[in-house]
């Protein structure tokens, strides 16, 4: 990942180091700015080079015509498709990096260029002739953007820290967003813990001009409302296989070495087999944790390493382990740190250890197996809403009852804990129920725990984006529309 900061307005160049420092662990492999005083616009970048590492690469990044500018966080997966076309229409190149293809994309498509990109993505673009900021976010919101409005203009900000450089930068605490947090155990987009600072929200992008007022558009959404389509097993498996195999092959491409994640759940090691037959006669570095002490399967937990072992002696590939204990409460502090938001997934941690192990043994992009679960109904909440159809047709005043009764279950073992929250919201219908399998406390829990300023229902951002859908969209469907466009960005 790189680091992306800048602002629009009346800032001092001084403000853009000072943003940049906060944000360096993120791109130790080069620093760069650009600022302009007449138009009060600045950018800053901190690298990690990963295609063209050379100083090619380096940004801000100017087009060779010298019209567009652009500070980027990312990967372009389509970029060197995306740069042959441009080449064929007479567009000029001085790099191999696919950040000069968004740049030579823009000149040719205008904002709509957005919707040519596959990747992941977080960046910033000056157009010197419409006097115009572009800043956008990937339309599964996997690189982060946060930006705030304060009284000499605009800023953003690869991470909330980097915005706090500015002293004058509201720090009131958004009672929404804490209730959020409370019900959900994280704070969905465009909310942040602080009333003034908003995360752009994914596949959406601002537009800023002379006024330095953003404007805020879509330009892509999660295709959950299309026709669902009948298909054999055998048919569907060699779909998954295709997809998943073309998507892995994809984000291999880097000019740097690239390791994996490996849990040795299907998900993780799927993409470590894709990998591994990527890299032909070539041994994937893969990466994995361990416990000092077995997790405990009362607690719901369940160790990784036997079937990460496994997976990879299967598979032949090179697997590194690191192994924690209950000192890795120690580094929270730190954790939270780098995450900005409270986050109640302590799985943080892991990928923190795993990433530096990684570092140490010269890997600089590892794939992961995130989202697996979220698209392939692996959580229990799908498997609950699955069962539903067994007793949706019970009356309501039943219905209540089982809630009672699930109240009541000792909370003691896990068993009981699953129980409980299965049927925490028995009573609700629609839409309103299926969110309900996302919350963590009722709302007359949450309501008790204010005195005095209480926040609206957290349930409102995901009932307008469910309503964004077809009535007839199932369920399953609406459950993971909330699972992607929601969840899945705070991992």
């Amino acid at each position: 990942m790189c680091g992306i900061a800048g602002f629009m307005g009346d800032f001092g160049r001084e403000v853009l180091g000072a943003m940049n420092k906060r944000i360096s662990h993120r791109g130790p492999d080069g620093v760069g700015e650009w600022h302009d005083p007449q138009s009060g616009i600045g950018f800053t970048h901190c690298r990690l080079a990963i295609i063209d590492p050379t100083l090619r690469g380096a940004q801000p990044m100017w087009d060779v015509t010298g019209r567009v500018v652009i500070t980027f966080n990312g990967e372009i997966y389509n970029y060197r498709q995306l740069k042959r076309e441009l080449e064929g229409d007479g567009f000029k190149f001085r790099s191999d990096c696919d950040t000069e293809v968004i740049l030579n994309l823009y000149l040719r498509d205008g904002p709509s260029c957005l919707r040519r990109l596959n990747g992941i993505f977080a960046f910033a673009l000056w157009d010197a002739i419409r006097k115009e900021t572009l800043i956008a976010r990937d339309g599964l919101g996997v690189k982060p953007l946060y930006y705030a409005n304060v009284e000499q203009g605009l800023l953003f900000a690869s991470e909330l820290k980097a915005l706090l450089v500015v002293k004058n930068l509201e720090k009131t605490l958004d009672i929404d967003a804490i209730g959020s947090y409370l019900t959900f155990l994280y704070a969905p987009s465009p909310l942040t813990m602080f009333k003034s600072v908003k995360k752009l929200r994914p596949g959406h992008a601002l537009t800023v001009g002379g006024d330095r007022r953003p404007r805020e558009w879509r330009f892509y959404e999660i295709p959950y409302a299309q026709p669902i389509s009948e298909m054999s097993e055998a048919e569907a498996i060699a779909q998954t296989r295709y997809y998943i195999e073309k998507a892995v092959r994809r984000q291999m491409i880097a000019d740097v070495p690239v390791g994996a994640f490996l849990s040795g759940g299907l998900d993780s090691s799927s993409v470590a087999a894709f990998a591994q037959a990527s890299l032909g006669s070539g041994q994937l570095s893969c990466f994995t944790i361990g416990f000092e002490g077995v997790p405990s399967e009362e607690d719901g937990a369940v160790a990784d390493l036997p079937y990460a072992r496994q997976v990879a002696s299967h598979l032949g590939v090179d697997l590194k382990t690191i192994y924690v204990n209950a000192s890795m409460g120690d580094d929270l502090e730190e954790m939270i740190y780098q995450l900005d938001e409270p986050q109640a997934d302590p799985a943080a941690l892991n990928t923190l250890y795993i990433s530096r192990l990684a570092r140490e043994n010269g890997i600089k992009v590892l794939l992961s197996g995130a989202g697996g679960d979220d698209i392939f109904t692996g959580y229990r909440r799908h498997k609950a809403l699955e069962f539903e159809r067994y007793w949706s047709w019970t009356p309501e005043l039943a219905r209540r009852a089982i809630r009672s009764l699930g109240a009541a279950a000792s909370k003691d073992s896990a068993l009981g804990r699953r129980f409980s929250k299965a049927f925490q919201y028995a009573h609700l219908t629609g839409d309103r129920r299926i969110i309900g399998y996302f919350q963590w406390i009722t709302d007359e829990v949450l309501q008790n725990l204010f005195s005095n300023s209480r926040p609206r229902d957290p349930s409102e951002l995901m009932l307008d984006g469910l309503n964004s859908l077809a009535s007839d969209v199932p369920a399953l469907n609406r459950m993971l529309y909330l699972d992607t466009k929601y969840f899945l960005t705070v991992l």
